[in-house]
């Protein structure tokens, strides 16, 4: 005998779907609740990122500058002018009219890393040759790049700066103005240098970066465009102090014997919650 099956009821009904309400906004709660928690851990460690690797940038960039050789061009509390290092060698050979030398190349196989390119000079860059005899005190003498460097030329083995014939005919020729001092000889140190400056800025999303630009005078337009280097900070989220080597506010920044940094990062998620850094930069004196 076949028996009907009673339905649910509509209290019963209407109980489940109470509860399946309850349950799906407990679990949705959670769901938000975690997503929450996420983007507020990705945006700590964007902005704890962005203060190392504004502090990482400028400590690499300026440690090794010697304010009282020039190396400051202007100092400012949110931005400083300096003499930035593109590459930097020793001489092989020096033509015999003085207005070319020769370099090794970058890769030898040694493995001795006696020429660092890190930026392509250009005509118009400045060269700096260290002079250590004692008449000129060991100071640099200053030269202009008349064009970018090219592979003609050699550095011979008897130079002692290469190893092989394919490292001899791999040198790099750099044509220069005026020509070198008659005291300098095989062997000096040289390095290519351009004014470059990092500042504080505002981009067109309205965040405070930090950015970089450099200037070069035979350039249509001398200073390239400002370019992000890490960030976004707080307003006024890069400060810089300068110090003498008694610790007093420098004089002027022929005097700078370090600069204390602090960067303050500003949290994408929770813009009320900063992270921030502070470190010391002593100069080469």
């Amino acid at each position: 005998m076949n028996r009907s099956r009673p339905g649910a009821s509509l209290a019963e009904l209407i109980v489940v779907i109470v509860l399946l309400a309850i349950v799906g906004s407990a679990t949705l709660g959670v769901v938000i609740h975690q997503e929450r928690f996420y983007r507020a851990q990705a945006s700590a460690i964007d902005s704890r990122a962005a203060v190392r690797d504004a502090a990482s940038v400028l400590e690499s960039e300026l440690r090794p500058l010697t304010p009282a050789d020039g190396d400051l061009y202007s100092i400012a509390p949110s931005a400083i002018e300096f003499r930035a290092t593109l590459a930097q060698s020793a001489i092989c050979t020096i033509s015999a009219s003085r207005n070319a030398v020769t370099i090794p190349p970058e890769r030898l196989a040694s493995g001795a890393p006696l020429t660092w390119i890190g930026t392509q000079p250009e005509a118009g860059d400045t060269l700096l040759v260290l002079a250590s005899d004692t008449t000129l005190g060991g100071s640099w003498r200053r030269h202009v790049l008349t064009s970018a460097p090219s592979s003609t030329g050699a550095c011979p083995v008897t130079s002692g700066l290469t190893t092989t014939p394919a490292e001899s005919s791999a040198a790099l020729t750099l044509a220069l103005s005026p020509p070198l001092d008659s005291t300098i000889e095989p062997g000096a140190l040289l390095r290519i240098v351009r004014r470059a400056r990092y500042e504080l800025y505002r981009a067109s999303d309205s965040r405070w970066y930090l950015g970089y630009l450099d200037c070069l005078a035979t350039r249509a337009t001398p200073c390239n465009v400002v370019q992000p280097v890490s960030g976004p900070f707080a307003p006024g989220g890069i400060q810089l102090s300068y110090l003498g080597a008694n610790g007093a506010p420098a004089v002027d920044r022929w005097h700078v014997a370090r600069i204390d940094l602090v960067a303050v990062a500003e949290r994408r998620v929770t813009p009320d919650t900063l992270d921030s850094l502070a470190t010391t930069i002593a100069l080469r004196n």
